[in-house]
């Protein structure tokens, strides 16, 4: 997993944290489209302890889309 600058999987990554581990989420926004391992996927939160953001496509949640969560 990698962090971006933005939304998008060829934008500037500003940071690799380890995996699997939890991650704090800020909010969340449409970007490019992931695709991966038969997933595809174009939700991305903004994870303020890495500084930037991060596919929602390696998220292991039951909704990528983290209902609750707020837009950016």
């Amino acid at each position: 997993m990698s962090t971006r600058q933005q939304p998008t999987a060829d934008s500037a990554r500003v940071a690799s944290p380890p995996g699997p581990a939890p991650v704090r989420v800020a909010c969340r926004v449409h970007g490019g489209l992931v695709e991966y391992d038969g997933y595809s996927d174009d939700a991305w939160s903004y994870s303020p302890d890495h500084g930037g953001r991060v596919s929602n496509i390696f998220m292991d949640v039951d909704d990528a889309r983290l209902p609750g969560v707020p837009t950016c």
